[in-house]
């Protein structure tokens, strides 16, 4: 065996993607592995800059991080990088070093996706922590107090209002405990599965319509979610006719290339778009019938979470536009 080959089977057998570029950035050389792991052929890559890695999320990322190594100002040549191969997402962990006689470098890719991914779920797990101490020392805390405050009261005067009063901010405390439920689903990361969407939105609207409310819904797709999604719709529909004041609610879901678009208008009184950049943040509220806040930002949370968007726009009422991703 010739040199040559016996370091081809070397290479074979390293679980890692290898790639040697010059000192322009051009690739010279990519192991085999690249396909498994880059999604890319290695002979596709040969000849091409760096950078120019199709399946890379930010090349502008990876030709900084080439610069700054060639001009050595980087003390540890490492550096994550995201890939999308087809529906999936990855990282790759990259290691750099000089070849010995400085006419490039050679580049080591490994997948260290679970590594992310698990810590990304400990900030996930960190920030609903940190949430629900913050809810359960203010907002729980403060209601049961008013409620104590009235039954006081009204045990000492029979008054009719206090304890009318007691009961709706005892009510006001449940939703509560019921929105830190559905942060926790928001935040804490499950499985996707496919979810016929029209199912969801018809169990919701169930209830919705109960309030008399008249919800209409158009189109169907099958969808990458997980029982999360219901409080998606839940909230945003609670909005329309807590909020809002909406009589009448509709409903359109349509395929747009890889994704589906869920559309919910209503004809009640829009948002206030003058605090636009709020509107999906931890604790915003509006309007009389404030609530704890939270709504919305567990929209926002769980449709990113599904590698989806969400925003909201005033045309009559308010509009919802939420991008999901469809099964392939």
């Amino acid at each position: 065996m010739s040199s040559e080959e016996f370091l081809k089977t070397i290479l074979l057998s390293v679980a890692e993607v290898i790639i040697v570029v010059d000192m322009e950035g051009r690739i010279t050389y990519a192991s085999p592995q690249t396909l498994k792991i880059m999604g890319v052929k290695a002979n596709e890559l040969v000849g091409d800059k760096l950078w120019a890695i199709p399946t890379l999320r930010d090349p502008g990322r990876m030709e900084e991080f080439f610069i700054k190594l060639k001009l050595g100002k980087i003390y540890k040549k490492r550096e994550i990088v995201e890939i999308q191969k087809g529906s999936e997402k990855a990282y790759l962990h990259i290691y750099a070093t000089p070849l010995s006689d400085f006419s490039g470098f050679v580049f080591t890719f490994r997948d260290v996706t679970p590594l992310v991914e698990a810590y990304q779920k400990i900030e996930g797990l960190n920030e609903v922590l940190r949430l629900m101490n913050k809810i359960l020392r203010h907002d729980l805390l403060n209601k049961l107090a008013i409620v104590r405050g009235y039954l006081e009261i009204s045990l000492e005067n029979l008054e009719k209002e206090k304890i009318e009063k007691a009961l709706k901010t005892l009510d006001e405390a449940v939703d509560v405990i019921e929105r830190m439920r559905e942060l926790e689903k928001s935040i804490v990361s499950r499985e996707t599965k496919v979810v016929k969407l029209r199912e969801v939105v018809e169990k919701v609207a169930e209830n919705v319509r109960k309030l008399g409310v008249e919800v209409e819904i158009q189109g169907d797709a099958m969808v990458l979610a997980d029982d999360a999604i219901y409080s998606v719709i839940e909230n945003i529909m609670t909005n329309s006719v807590k909020h809002g004041e909406a009589t009448k609610i509709s409903v359109g879901i349509e395929k747009e290339g890889e994704f589906c678009k869920l559309t919910i208008a209503d004809n009640g009184k829009g948002l206030p778009m003058q605090f636009a950049d709020k509107l999906f943040t931890e604790g915003f509220s509006y309007g009389k019938s404030a609530g704890t806040g939270l709504g919305l930002y567990i929209v926002k949370r769980v449709v990113e979470r599904y590698g989806g968007s969400v925003r909201a726009y005033n045309k009559g009422g308010a509009v919802f536009e939420i991008l999901l991703r469809t099964k392939n």
